[in-house]
Parts: structure tokens; C-alpha cells; sequence
């Protein structure tokens, strides 16, 4: 059945075969991430019923837990790269020693973050200053379970990237589908059932990643094509898999500690305003979520291509994953426009959310097809092993997002929207300088640029 529903999907979106096969790829990574959306805005939907002091308290606390998943990614991206370039030069006894020394680093990794979480959580949630008790009770309760979790949640995306990286992506989806599943499930039990609020969102989360790793350990014998190579990391692959992971994962951490200052401004305006932003986040992961599959699927292939030296393919693969992405970015565009309080009222019933949802909903269309832009051009630069190009770019425009949030919502009339507008704003100024960057990258390597933006019609015989 699966087969068929892919097959007519190509059928209608007349994909060429570098864009069929980099489909057929990224659809289960598009499954899992929709997947984890799904979990998300379901938690929202449990924890919104709770109000939105507690959704405030869920969203204050997941800053710092994307900070970890952040910080995943000095291992999980280089791993993931340098798998997939060893494949494509068929040299599996690397892949192998690539994989064990990961093994290990993301093992460090998770460790002394839970460590530093679970020491000073009262600090970190103490950083928002947020003015209400409770929430500030709630915010370091659902903190302490979750970051208590960490090493699940860490070596669970380490063997995403693993089977990832071998193309091996249906397997990464069924793992979500058993976690995402058992934690839907198990939301409303924890939560009401048994009357344990916000925390028993985060023991849900637990038992949902556990079972995920669960699976990945017991399919990784029989369904993955590398073994790990010895019981100890080579250390000469560890500088490989930093240089890879490193830039990458300083992005993604700063992108996370930018996002929890603009969340202490965002606390000027009261916890409504945290909960609207939590919210539009999770509706806005409907564009990342799918484009990110997208992402992972071209930095798999033009990772392969680049180990293969195989260059001429990857103007191809990026010309296919744009024609993809700029169909996504058109409808959130959309639905971001015309639909925003159906899509917030989805969430919270307080009109006062619906209404600030509405702003929020509005001034991000702008940037959604400038977003995907930048995240396929990210994951060209990201397969060939150039993660600090587009990490430079993002860290230094999504930093920009502080001064003007705080120029453009205290000292104009815009007052919130102004944050809302430094978001969308900065992201615009990040896909149009990367596209510019991509430009020059292929025309010095030769490589037909020219071509990769075009849409053409078939032509009739």
C-alpha cells in the first residue's frame, strides 16, 4: 500500500529519477519528523487543556531540551556526513570506525549535559523570570523528568543518523511511529487520568523515546549494512566527525540560546504571549518538519555523490529537492495567510492567544519560502562536509533577531509583532545571501547552476 500511495504521489508531482529517488528517500524521514510534529502539537493540544500558564511551563522548559538535541549534532551530523561520504566510496570498514567512535562521543555527549540540566534547574528556568510562581513550579518540575531522559533522547538520534546515512530511512520511521504512537497514547493517561499535569506530559515523552531506542537496538544487528568497529573510539575519526559536526551544532545551539533571550522578551508581554509563540512554533514545524526531510535526504545523496566524486550529480539533486520544497513553502504561505485563528484555535480556546496567534501567523508567511531556501541550500553545503558556511550565515542573522526584537518591539508602535517581524525578517536575509553563496560555490566548481532553478514544462512530441 505504502508503495502504491508513493508511486502516485511521483506520478502527479512528474519527478525526474535523481528527484523520484530523492522522494522515495526522504518521504520516511518526512513521516518520522511529521511524526514527531504530530506528538508535539498533540502534547500542546493535552497540555492546552491544562491552560496556558502550562503550556508557558512546558515551552520555558523546551527551550533547554533543544539545547541538548542541539548539541547532539556535533555527533549526529558528522557521523551522518562521513557515513555517507564512506559509502559512497564503498568503503564500509570506515563507515564502521566512524560509527563506534560516534557511538561513544554521543554517549559523553548526554551525560554531562543531563548532569549540568538536573544541577541547576531552578537557575535555568530562573534565566525567563517569569513573574507567576506556579509556572515557574511547573517550568522546573517538567525540566527535571525530561532532562532525566537526555541520554534516551541522545542516543536515539544517533542511530537515526546511522541508519539514515545507509539510506536506510523506512527504519527510522517505524521507530517513530512505535514512540510517537505509545506517547500519544499515554498523553492524556499521565496527564488527567492520573492527575499528573505537566509532568506527566514529560514521563510520557520517556517511555515513548525508550521504546523508539528499544527498536533501533533490536534491528541494528539484522538491518544495518556497517557494524561497529571495535569496542573502543579511533581517535583519528574523531577530528573528522567534529569538523563536520561542530559547525553544525554550533548553529543549532545558538539558534536555541538566541530563541530562549527572545523568549525573555517575548515574557514582557505576559505568559500568553510565551504560549503563542510555543504554539506558532509547532505550526510553523509543518514547513521545517517537511523540509528538513527534504534536508537530510539531499545531504545523505550529494554525500554519497561527493564520496562516489560524482559532482555533476548534485546540481540535480538540489534542482529536484527545491522544485519539492518550493511547493511546500507556497502552501504553509498560504494556510499562514488565510487560515491562521482556525489553525491557533486548534490549540487554545483564549481569544486574546487566538488573536496575538493570528499576528504571529501572519508575519512568518512571509519568510516560509525564504526558510526552505535556506535549509536546501544548507544540506547541499552540508553533504559535501562545508557545514560553516551555512552556519556562519544563520548564527549571525538569527543573532541579529535579539536587537532588533528588542528595537522594533519597545520602541515602535509594533510593540509584539515587532519580535514577530525580526523572525521573519532575519530568515528572509538568510535564504536570499545563501542562495547568492550556493551561486558562486557551483560556479566555481563548475558545476551547471544556471539550470538548478528552472522549471520547465515537458516537452510534446
Amino acid at each position: 500500500m505504502i508503495r502504491k500511495l508513493i508511486s502516485k504521489i511521483q506520478k502527479q508531482l512528474s519527478l525526474s529519477k535523481v528527484g523520484s529517488d530523492l522522494f522515495k528517500l526522504a518521504l520516511p524521514i518526512i513521516g518520522a519528523h511529521l511524526l514527531h510534529t504530530a506528538y508535539n502539537l498533540t502534547d500542546m493540544i493535552w497540555v492546552g487543556e491544562l491552560g496556558s500558564n502550562a503550556v508557558a511551563a512546558v515551552g520555558s522548559a523546551g527551550f533547554f531540551i533543544n539545547i541538548g538535541w542541539a548539541l547532539a549534532s556535533v555527533i549526529t551530523v558528522g557521523v551522518n556526513v562521513k557515513i555517507a561520504h564512506s559509502i559512497g566510496a564503498k568503503d564500509l570498514s570506515s563507515a564502521g570506525r566512524f560509527a563506534i567512535t560516534g557511538f561513544w562521543g554521543i554517549a559523553f555527549l548526554s551525560l554531562v549535559f543531563t548532569t549540568i540540566l538536573l544541577a541547576w534547574p531552578d537557575e535555568f528556568i530562573g534565566f525567563f523570570e517569569m513573574k507567576d510562581a506556579h509556572v515557574n513550579e511547573m517550568a522546573i518540575s517538567y525540566l527535571i523528568i525530561a532532562a532525566a531522559g537526555g541520554v534516551l533522547n541522545f542516543t536515539t538520534l544517533f542511530f537515526i543518523s546511522i541508519f539514515n546515512a545507509q539510506g536506510k530511512t523506512k527504519i527510522s520511521l517505524k521507530a517513530s511511529l512505535i514512540g510517537t504512537s505509545l506517547n500519544i497514547i499515554l498523553d492524556p493517561i499521565f496527564i488527567f487520568l492520573l492527575d499528573l499535569g505537566v509532568e506527566g506530559a514529560a514521563y510520557a515523552t520517556i517511555i515513548g523515546r525508550a521504546m523508539t531506542l528499544t527498536y533501533f537496538i533490536l534491528v541494528f544487528k539484522r538491518g544495518s549494512i556497517i557494524r561497529l568497529k571495535g569496542y573502543f573510539p579511533h581517535f583519528d575519526k574523531i577530528k573528522s566527525i567534529v569538523q563536520v559536526g561542530f559547525p553544525a551544532a554550533i548553529q543549532r545551539i545558538s539558534f536555541s540560546l538566541i530563541y530562549i533571550v527572545m523568549a525573555r522578551i517575548i515574557a514582557s508581554w505576559g505568559p500568553t504571549a510565551i504560549a503563542v509563540q510555543k504554539i506558532g512554533v509547532q505550526i510553523e514545524a509543518f514547513t521545517f518538519m517537511v523540509v528538513g526531510g527534504l534536508m537530510q535526504a539531499v545531504t545523505i545523496t550529494v554525500g554519497k555523490h561527493y564520496g562516489a566524486k560524482d559532482m555533476d550529480q548534485i546540481p540535480k539533486v538540489f534542482r529536484a529537492a527545491w522544485q519539492m520544497a518550493f511547493g511546500v513553502g507556497v502552501m504553509t504561505t498560504l494556510m499562514f495567510f488565510l487560515i491562521p485563528e482556525t489553525l491557533f484555535s486548534i490549540f487554545v480556546p483564549e481569544k486574546e492567544s487566538i488573536l496575538m496567534g493570528k499576528n504571529y501567523l501572519n508575519i512568518l508567511a512571509f519568510s516560509q519560502l525564504f526558510m526552505c531556501m535556506e535549509m536546501i541550500v544548507a544540506a547541499n553545503f552540508h553533504g559535501v562536509g562545508k557545514t560553516s558556511v551555512p552556519a556562519i550565515v544563520s548564527v549571525i542573522f538569527t543573532s541579529m533577531r535579539i536587537p532588533l526584537a528588542y528595537v522594533l518591539g519597545f520602541c515602535t508602535f509594533l510593540g509584539l509583532n515587532g519580535v514577530w517581524w525580526s523572525i521573519s525578517a532575519t530568515s528572509i536575509m538568510k535564504g536570499v545571501l545563501l542562495f547568492f553563496i550556493l551561486k558562486a560555490y557551483f560556479r566555481k566548481n563548475n558545476l551547471h547552476f544556471e539550470e538548478v532553478f528552472v522549471f520547465r514544462r515537458k516537452r510534446t512530441s
